[in-house]
């Protein structure tokens, strides 16, 4: 569904954190740059806006996957180039081995999905409700097994940092207030694609322990660096 996976030869990089999280930037993982621009413009000027929420995704792409970047690369291009987004729609991206991977391009500033003041950059990847919701995809499909041990740590450990950052808490119930529209949502800080939109997303699985995955990033040492 996201397009041809192409096998890319890229050269070895010196590993990146967000506050200790450790991460693979978008030249490591052979982001082409150019897709971010149709007819020589910007598809899709970042625009930013405090994070209120966080929303988790399945990318419905196979497990087992023998080469996680090159599935990255070919989302990113179904995303910026035949949906027309401009970018991969979501902010991070996390394969089974538990290896991060940096999501929409944010600026230059070398903070991954914020611009220097703190501020979210606008994904997509819940349509309607994007701006100031923050998208993490777990690479696999989840409707019928779980993330494996390595994506779970990974994930519990990103949503703590991203939580204690921006002083949030991983437990709460909120009510979201789309900064763009005034349109309001009722929903947990810490949900699932499927809070927001008719779909399965992240899968039935995967979405079933979300309220432990919320205890767990809000316990003591849940972003823990791994």
């Amino acid at each position: 569904m996201h397009g041809p996976v192409r096998s890319v030869a890229l050269a070895p990089a010196t590993p990146v954190s967000f506050c200790g999280t450790e991460y693979v930037a978008r030249a490591a993982w052979g982001a082409d740059e150019s897709k971010r621009f149709k007819n020589g413009v910007e598809n899709s000027p970042p625009k930013y806006y405090p994070l209120q929420t966080l929303t988790v995704h399945h990318t419905d792409t196979p497990n087992s996957d023998p080469d996680p970047a090159a599935t990255v690369r070919a989302i990113y291009e179904y995303h910026a180039v035949t949906q027309d987004w401009g970018d991969i729609g979501y902010h991070f991206l996390i394969d089974e081995a538990g290896r991060i991977y940096e999501g929409r391009w944010s600026g230059d500033d070398g903070i991954p999905a914020h611009d220097a003041s703190g501020n979210v950059v606008t994904a997509f990847h819940t349509a309607g409700f994007n701006s100031g919701n923050l998208g993490i995809a777990l690479l696999g499909t989840l409707t019928g097994q779980e993330p494996t041990a390595p994506a779970r740590r990974s994930l519990t450990a990103l949503l703590a940092v991203l939580t204690r950052t921006h002083g949030l808490d991983p437990q709460a119930h909120v009510t979201f207030v789309n900064p763009v529209n005034g349109v309001t949502k009722p929903v947990d800080l810490i949900s699932g694609h499927r809070d927001w939109l008719a779909t399965d997303c992240p899968g039935g699985t995967m979405y079933a322990t979300l309220p432990v995955l919320r205890a767990e990033v809000a316990a003591p040492g849940g972003g823990a660096a791994h």
